[in-house]
């Protein structure tokens, strides 16, 4: 298994106060990518190596409130023959994603620990990915858990990381892509990744786990006929932390022809309900439970999207959210608080047509 260099885990992943192993939070993204198999390669941009997949679970949605007015059935189009074309039968887009990461750890008394998080928690790192969206219509795949109708190709431009301790190993992934195929709902059926050859080992591990914050948040529209107000939920694994649970709330707030504005909201709770403590872990003694149990779950969120049914990617908007989970033992008054911030930021205002 690979793991991230010391040097990662401790600018990247800063951890104050205690040092210990979260059965909660997922291992490195690489951990996951091991197990999948292999795809084609893409053969634009610079060389990459062989790319690998991860199989995606497919959502349940269900629909809370249809809305009012018009109702239709918002579907993705597989039709790719519009004026922002690479080739022939190619939609590109170009737009900046800036992805927000960030993870706090600390111990205090029960009767000092807020439940509820900053919306803006955490030691948070940001990478700015320019990125290219190449949308095909899918091929057909033997047994893939649903059947697509979109193919999109992500490949990233230059990006810049405000951890400049990092700049080579960010640079050197210039050109990394990721793969996405889905139905015309927006549910994925399947992630792949290559990195560039001369990218480093921690170049690939981040820009990995940074590109599945981005995979993790998918508009999903529902199978029934909806309108403007109506609001939806969407529950899954978080792509790349099978320990994770989240449910997106979509609330519709416009619908211009093919381009739907949406509020968003996200909630986050870890599926497994343990936290072990290592013997030698710092600020511990030794009436320290061997094991912590959930107590408390809660993520505050903001967000809205505007997407375009013709395009790859959400055209505007931001959504953040920062996740404590709270733990403790039966009969003691320390408290174990962990805090998660993501943030998804797009702009396509620079988009230009490829004839």
């Amino acid at each position: 298994m690979n793991k991230l260099p010391h040097r990662l885990r401790r600018s990247h992943r800063n951890r104050r106060g205690l040092r210990i192993t979260a059965l909660v939070v997922a291992s490195s993204t690489a951990l996951v990518l091991s197990a999948c198999v292999e795809a084609d390669s893409p053969t634009d941009g610079p060389e990459v190596e062989q790319a690998v997949g991860l199989t995606v679970d497919v959502p349940r949605v269900t629909v809370l409130d249809p809305g009012t007015g018009e109702l239709r059935q918002l579907r993705y189009s597989a039709d790719t023959a519009t004026e922002s074309t690479a080739d022939e039968g190619t939609t590109r887009q170009t737009l900046t994603l800036s992805v927000s990461d960030g993870f706090t750890q600390s111990v205090m008394p029960a009767a000092e620990v807020d439940p509820s998080p900053e919306l803006e928690g955490g030691d948070v790192s940001t990478m700015r990915l320019p990125l290219t969206a190449d949308l095909t219509a899918a091929e057909s795949v033997e047994e893939e858990t649903l059947e697509a109708t979109r193919a999109v190709s992500y490949t990233v431009g230059q990006p810049t990381f405000t951890d400049l301790d990092l700049a080579e190993d960010i640079n050197s992934t210039a050109g990394f892509t990721m793969g996405t195929r889905t139905d015309d709902r927006g549910q994925q059926s399947a992630l792949t990744f290559a990195a560039p050859i001369d990218a480093t080992d921690t170049g690939r591990l981040i820009m990995e786990q940074y590109l599945l914050k981005f995979a993790s948040l998918p508009v999903v529209f529902p199978e029934d006929e909806i309108g403007m107000g109506a609001r939806w939920s969407v529950d899954s694994r978080v792509s790349g932390e099978s320990a994770l649970l989240q449910t997106v709330t979509y609330t519709i707030t416009g619908i211009r022809g093919d381009v739907v504005d949406l509020d968003i909201s996200v909630a986050q709770r870890p599926s497994l309900g343990a936290l072990e403590i290592n013997p030698d872990t710092t600020g511990v003694n030794e009436d320290t439970p061997g094991q912590l149990t959930v107590l408390n779950s809660n993520t505050t969120s903001n967000g809205a999207l505007s997407v375009d049914l013709n395009l790859p990617a959400p055209t505007a908007g931001e959504v953040s959210w920062t996740t404590r989970v709270v733990y403790g033992g039966s009969e003691d008054d320390l408290r174990v608080i962990q805090d998660s911030t993501t943030g998804l930021k797009f702009d396509d205002s620079n988009m230009v047509a490829i004839p």
